[in-house]
C-alpha cells in the first residue's frame, strides 16, 4: 500500500517527531492556532450538516502499542502493525469524542506513520469515510483471530456514517482498485498492483474517490457500482499517488498529488478533471509538492496543504506549509508555514482548517487540527 510505505521513508525521522515534544521553533508566514490536540493521526477534515467539525483518525495501528501477535514483517519496508484504532471524531470546542471508531490502522510498533480511515466528507446528514488499503493484501497474514476478521470486512471500504454513530459499508473500492492495478501493471511495472484510497469527495448521486497507489479517481454508485474515472499521469520518479479532492466553482473535480519517494520539491501538481468533455484530465497548477490535502476556501481560492516543503526524503518537523494556488500557476503562494506534518483540509468563513501531525508516534499525543486567519 503506497501511502503506508511512503510514510516508511519519513519513519526514519521518528526520533526528530518524539523529540519535537520539546518544541520546533519555526517562522510562520501567517498566524495559525491550535483548535484541539490529542488527536491519532489525524488526516482529513469536513464540516457537518451540524455544524461541527469532523476529523479522520488514522489511529496507531496494534493496539496496546507492541503486541506482537498483532505485527508482521521485518524487511525493508519495516514491521507493520495491525489493530482496530482508526475511526472519525468530531469537534466540539476545545475537545472531541469518537463518532465512530474500531475501524483498521496499520502502522509500525509505536504507531508512527498509520494509515486508516484517512479521508472523510459530509453531503447532508451524512458523513462518508474510506478506509485505506485492501484486503488483497492479507491473505497468508498470521494475525489474532479477531483482528484479521474485521480486517476483512472493513479494510479498503467506503462507508457511510452518522453523526450518532451509526454506520455501513457503501463499496469495497481497495479489491477494486486493486483487480484494476493487476489488470494494467504495465502502468507503473515496479509497483502495480496495488491499491490505497484515500481521499473522498460526497456530491450528489457520486461518491468520488482517490486512491494513492493505484492512481486512480474512482467514481462511486449510491449502490455500490464502481468505475475507474481516470488515471493520474505518472511525475518524472515512481508514482503520482494523489491524496485529495475537491470539486470547483466550475462543477469540475480538482486533485492534488503527494508524489512518489525520489521526487524532489516542486514535482506536485494539482489536476483538474472534467468527466464528459474533450479533454477531461489536464494538469491546472504545477510547482507544489507533497499535497496531502487541499480544497476551495473564502474567495474562491484554492489551498494546499503541504506535508513538507523539502519533499518525502527530507521532511522533518516544522517544515510543512499550507499555500494559496493560482489558476494554471507554476509558484504556489505561502499561507503558512511552520506546520508539521500537516494532513487535511476544510474550510471556514473567513479561515482554513488543517491537521497537524498527521503522523507521529502515538504516545506523544501531538495530532492536533489548526486554525489558518486568511485575511
Amino acid at each position: 500500500m503506497r501511502v503506508l510505505r511512503l510514510f516508511a521513508v519519513v519513519c526514519g525521522i521518528a526520533l526528530l517527531c518524539v523529540g519535537a515534544v520539546a518544541g520546533v521553533a519555526r517562522a510562520s508566514t501567517t498566524s495559525w492556532t491550535t483548535v484541539v490536540s490529542g488527536l491519532d493521526n489525524p488526516r482529513d477534515l469536513d464540516w457537518g450538516a451540524n455544524g461541527s467539525l469532523y476529523v479522520a483518525e488514522a489511529g496507531h495501528g496494534a493496539s496496546p502499542i507492541g503486541n506482537a501477535g498483532d505485527c508482521v514483517g521485518s524487511g525493508p519496508q519495516g514491521t507493520t502493525c495491525f489493530g482496530l484504532t482508526s475511526g472519525v471524531a468530531v469537534i466540539q470546542g476545545s475537545s472531541f469524542h469518537r463518532v465512530i471508531s474500531g475501524f483498521p490502522s496499520l502502522a509500525d510498533e509505536t504507531g508512527f506513520g498509520a494509515t486508516g480511515i484517512d479521508g472523510i466528507s459530509f453531503k447532508g446528514n451524512n458523513g462518508y469515510a474510506i478506509e485505506t488499503g485492501a484486503s488483497d493484501f492479507l491473505p497468508g497474514l498470521t494475525l489474532q483471530s479477531d483482528i484479521i476478521g474485521r480486517l476483512r470486512s472493513r479494510i479498503g471500504r467506503l462507508i457511510k456514517f452518522t453523526p450518532g454513530g451509526s454506520w455501513h459499508t457503501v463499496a469495497d473500492v481497495g479489491h477494486r482498485d486493486f483487480r484494476w492495478s493487476l489488470e494494467h501493471q504495465s502502468l507503473v511495472p515496479d509497483q502495480f498492483p496495488d491499491a490505497n484510497p484515500y481521499g473522498v469527495l460526497a456530491v450528489e448521486g457520486t461518491r468520488w474517490v482517490v486512491d494513492a497507489a493505484a492512481n486512480t479517481i474512482d467514481r462511486v454508485w449510491p449502490n455500490g457500482t464502481i468505475a475507474i474515472a481516470a488515471f493520474i499521469p505518472n511525475p518524472p520518479t515512481s508514482d503520482a499517488v494523489p491524496t485529495c479532492i475537491d470539486r470547483g466553482p466550475d462543477g469540475a473535480l480538482y486533485v492534488g498529488q503527494l508524489t512518489g519517494g525520489g521526487n524532489p520539491p516542486g514535482s506536485a501538481a494539482i489536476w483538474r478533471f472534467a468527466p464528459g468533455t474533450e479533454h477531461p484530465l489536464t494538469k491546472w497548477a504545477t510547482g507544489l509538492t507533497a499535497v496531502t490535502g487541499c480544497g476551495f476556501g473564502p474567495g474562491g481560492n484554492f489551498y494546499a496543504t503541504e506535508f513538507s516543503t523539502l519533499g518525502l526524503g527530507a521532511a522533518s518537523p516544522g517544515t510543512g506549509a499550507v499555500v494559496r494556488v493560482a489558476p494554471h500557476s507554476s509558484s504556489p503562494v505561502p499561507v503558512a508555514t511552520g506546520l508539521s506534518f500537516p494532513g487535511g483540509f476544510a474550510s471556514g468563513r473567513d479561515e482554513i482548517y488543517v491537521s497537524n501531525w498527521s503522523i507521529a508516534p502515538a504516545v506523544t499525543g501531538l495530532g492536533a487540527v489548526v486554525k489558518i486567519d486568511t485575511d
